[in-house]
This record gives structure tokens, sequence and C-alpha cells, in this order.
């Protein structure tokens, strides 16, 4: 399958939603996972885990790279 998300390196990732979060933003993590290839978002916000459950076919992907979501309310 290829990889049609421009997902970051996982440091690359944490190191970018670290400035964001000092910035006064949520982070929302997103990885594909590696089964089904479905876009799927954590649920716990500003927390990039090691692992992702697919909410579709319930698989646990390790998450080598990742993209995020930005949130922010005022």
């Amino acid at each position: 399958m290829a990889d049609i998300y421009e997902d970051l390196p996982r440091e690359e990732a944490m190191a970018r939603a670290s400035r964001a979060r000092e910035l006064g933003w949520t982070v929302h993590f997103k990885f594909t996972c590696e089964n089904c290839g479905q876009r799927c978002t954590l649920r716990e916000p500003n927390t990039l885990y090691e692992y992702g459950e697919c909410f579709v076919c319930g698989h646990k992907t390790k998450i080598r790279k990742a993209g995020f979501l930005l949130v922010r309310m005022e």
C-alpha cells in the first residue's frame, strides 16, 4: 500500500507538536493502520503513544510516523 499521507518521522512529529503546544494549541496525533490503511486519531490529546489501535479493524499499529491535528478554542 502506498503511503498517501505525508506523515513525519515520530521524533519530528513530536518536536513540531511540542512547539505547537508551547503556542497554546491542543495536539491530536494521527496514524495510518498498517493492517487496513484506515486513518486513525489517538483519543488522548497531546500524547503520542508507541502503539495505536485502529477503530475499524482493531489492529494495533506501532506508530513510526505520524501526523497531527491542531485545535485551539478561545
